[in-house]
């Protein structure tokens, strides 16, 4: 599989969750962010939830990593399915929520 059918099945259609792909692509960046600022202030509780967020970010790339690796070589491929990516989705809004609550 080609690092260029990744993208071509993410820009492709909208309907399969473009927008979402290319969020994905830059919503780590913020927990990452979150943690320095925790070990900074020393502040544990802020960089744990951010740590939380951060797996969660993780885990959200590995189910469509996964879902593009299986795929056949040059088809479009739904990226986002919904069931697999809750937990991830949990992880990354709840882990949040909980480091910006714990500043």
């Amino acid at each position: 599989m080609r690092f260029g059918d990744f993208w071509r099945s993410a820009m492709a259609d909208n309907i399969y969750g473009a927008r979402f792909i290319m969020g994905m692509c830059l919503f780590w960046v913020f927990p990452l962010l979150l943690i320095a600022i925790g070990v900074m202030s020393r502040k544990p509780a802020i960089a744990w939830w951010a740590a939380v967020a951060e797996l969660g970010c993780v885990l959200a790339w590995a189910v469509m990593l996964t879902r593009h690796f299986r795929s056949t070589p040059g088809t479009v491929v739904d990226l986002t399915p919904t069931v697999p990516l809750i937990v991830p989705a949990v992880l990354m809004v709840a882990g949040l929520f909980a480091s910006l609550y714990s500043f």
